[in-house]
């Protein structure tokens, strides 16, 4: 007898993606994994979300002490966890009637693995999880690294598909992990490039002023502050919530809260200031994360160059050339940084060149499309 579901795929999100999903506005559709693909396809889909008015059906003793969980959890094994505001019976039962779960992050991941082990037991339960940066492992005590060691078994034992959007993490965890490397797919992050085509035909001459944007903890903020100081002839935008205004010791900055889950700037918004400006600067700490890399193929779609740091992470070694349609900086030194954008900023010819060959390169490699059809390849939809 078939098993019944009642959603062939539930995404389970960070927070701010119903929300996004429920606008008007015109945005880029790449940071919900497939969903409008999915759903354009007829297919049942659900969302569930990280966030805390999601647990309002726990009681206060059962939000404490998944609060405690998270937290101890997170000590000891320097894994990431979501307890307190993902799980509930609600959401329990909504993945345990879905035939396909996918989750956005490792996080995610970790905090569903073991209720997805139980439910396998009793039903078949397709579960995908997308990752960037589970295996960034971080210095840790040797009791950490055993107990972290054992719960990553644990989840890969459980998961079915675990996606990696950049190949150096996937490389790592092939070699680390062999046992489960028929569980590795490597699938590049892509972008939505009907929304990130350029809107504003502006010329090289025409653009002004150097942009950074993100989060990401493998970023090397200091750095961004020290470059703007050291060049005080060109204005700097960072968009960011991590820098504060008092951080910021020079007068050609502006500096405007950004972070997209909050929303706090809509993606048009942001389009234009990739735009506009005449290059984007990542400076990235050495990681196998491939930091940076959305800011990047979204500076690089609309043809604005990009100068990044040339991380063990960075996404795409075999298509990116020095000069060609990028600028690598081989490190994180101060006068390196300030020197390259000295020389490269009045270099029209050679940021037009880039800016041509950058978008070419987005376009054949990292079309949403190739995402999806991966993707699909990985769920069970029959």
């Amino acid at each position: 007898m078939p098993e019944k579901y009642k959603f062939d795929i539930t995404y389970v999100y960070g927070n701010g993606r119903k929300i996004k999903l429920e606008s008007k506005n015109p945005q880029g559709k790449e940071f919900f994994y497939g969903y409008p693909y999915f759903l354009n396809k007829g297919y049942k889909l659900n969302i569930l979300e990280t966030n805390n008015a999601a647990n309002l059906d726990n009681s206060k003793f059962t939000k404490l002490f998944l609060r405690f969980l998270d937290k101890y959890l997170s000590k000891l094994t320097k894994l990431t966890f979501y307890l307190k505001s993902l799980i509930t019976k609600a959401a329990l039962v909504d993945i345990y009637n879905s035939k396909n779960v996918v989750t956005s992050n490792h996080g995610i991941g970790m905090t569903l693995f073991l209720y997805i082990k139980i439910f396998k037991l009793f039903k078949k339960i397709n579960y995908i999880v997308i990752i960037s940066g589970l295996f960034a492992m971080k210095q840790t005590n040797i009791l950490s690294n055993i107990l972290r060691k054992i719960v990553l078994t644990l989840f890969l034992s459980t998961v079915d598909k675990l996606i990696f959007t950049n190949r150096s993490e996937y490389e790592f965890a092939i070699r680390n992990f062999k046992k489960f490397s028929y569980r590795f797919v490597c699938i590049p992050f892509c972008l939505d490039l009907e929304f990130w085509k350029p809107s504003l035909d502006l010329e090289i001459s025409e653009k002004e002023g150097v942009l950074f944007i993100g989060n990401n903890g493998h970023r090397d903020f200091d750095l961004v502050v020290n470059i703007a100081e050291k060049l005080p002839n060109i204005e700097f935008t960072f968009i960011t919530k991590v820098i504060k205004d008092e951080d910021i010791k020079s007068g050609n900055v502006k500096n405007i809260m950004g972070d997209w889950n909050a929303n706090y700037l809509s993606d048009l918004e942001i389009k234009d200031f990739y735009e506009k400006a005449r290059m984007v600067i990542l400076p990235i700490n050495n990681t196998i994360v491939s930091s940076g890399q959305s800011a990047g193929l979204q500076s690089a779609s609309v043809g604005t160059t990009v100068l990044t740091s040339k991380t063990i992470g960075f996404w795409d070694y075999k298509n990116y050339k020095d000069k060609e349609n990028i600028i690598f900086l081989e490190n994180n030194n101060l006068d390196l940084w300030v020197n390259n954008i000295k020389e490269i900023y009045d270099n029209t010819d050679l940021l037009s060149k880039i800016s041509v060959n950058s978008k070419k390169l987005v376009v054949e490699e990292y079309a949403l499309e190739i995402f999806d059809r991966e993707l699909e390849k990985c769920l069970i939809l029959k």
